[in-house]
């Protein structure tokens, strides 16, 4: 039995002047970032009364809209997506304190979104031309293109590296979801280790576990697929365990797995979020609406 979930809400930021694409929160949780149709990025935290307030501005860096953000697993650095298809780099010194310290150029359209690998020295962008680019960093925060994925027919729409090891996902306007990872024994060489097969309409984002052992994936055709991985790793292909359907009237946007309890979060355009929660009692994997 699954105890009920009561959410209040405990702020409300404003500050942007557009449409708010996207969030993300510093893994320490002090801080939050925001983007959106204003091209700009605003930075959240606390102040001395425990309220959040608006503490840096990241402002004409990019032309047109910000789709998405990321932090390292460390911190220390925020990459920012967007639609005039580059990406920039900030380090991360505080709450009001972010430099500029990269631009990424390469892709031909809109970029999409931005993830750091759990390392942070590896960044994957995927954009509406179709690709997925890999770049590395090095010591001196000097970013290079190691790969550049061909494989998606359409938009690719997120991307998301499994938290543990070097394998990574996009989810793309083609219905389908790809795994990436390099050839054995060769990091210069990245190939698409295989391609799940189950939406039939846009996947538009994707969500590990923190133990990586699954992923949920949430697309157009109403439903949140959760996949898992077996005794060999995200490098073998994932299994379809269960599909979250018939809670949202419209298309699933947004999926996110917590990273401290076995819940997982939808958000679609119907209006509604919901949050299943993980039946220990079950001797199968189900999720139950919280």
């Amino acid at each position: 039995m699954v105890d009920s979930i009561k959410l209040e809400e405990v702020a409300k930021l404003d500050g942007h002047t557009d449409r708010v694409w996207g969030l993300c929160w510093s893994p320490d949780g002090e801080i939050l970032a925001s983007c959106g149709g204003d091209r700009n990025v605003l930075i959240w935290a606390k102040d001395a009364n425990g309220e959040y307030t608006n503490t840096f501005k990241m402002e004409e860096k990019h032309g047109r809209t910000v789709r998405r953000i990321s932090f390292t697993h460390c911190g220390k650095y925020l990459a920012v997506c967007s639609f005039d298809a580059t990406v920039s780099i900030w380090s991360c010194h505080g709450p009001s304190a972010f430099e500029s310290v990269a631009t990424l150029e390469g892709h031909t359209n809109e970029v999409k979104a931005v993830a750091w690998n759990a390392a942070g020295n590896r960044l994957a962008t995927c954009s509406r031309d179709k690709t997925v680019w890999i770049w590395e960093m090095d010591d001196q925060e000097e970013f290079e293109c190691a790969a550049i994925l061909h494989g998606h027919t359409q938009d690719v729409k997120y991307v998301t590296w499994h938290p543990q090891e070097d394998v990574l996902f996009s989810f793309s306007y083609d219905d389908t979801v790809k795994a990436w990872g390099p050839e054995d024994d060769d990091e210069d060489e990245w190939l698409c280790l295989y391609t799940l097969k189950a939406h039939t309409s846009t996947v538009w984002e994707g969500s590990f576990s923190s133990d990586g052992k699954y992923l949920a994936s949430c697309a157009g055709d109403l439903n949140v697929h959760v996949w898992e991985a077996g005794a060999g790793g995200p490098r073998n292909q994932l299994q379809l365990v269960t599909t979250l359907s018939g809670y949202h009237q419209r298309t699933v946007y947004s999926v996110d797995w917590c990273k401290h309890e076995q819940w997982v979060a939808t958000a679609a355009a119907d209006d509604h979020i919901r949050l299943f929660v993980l039946d220990q009692d079950s001797s199968d994997l189900r999720f139950v609406l919280g």
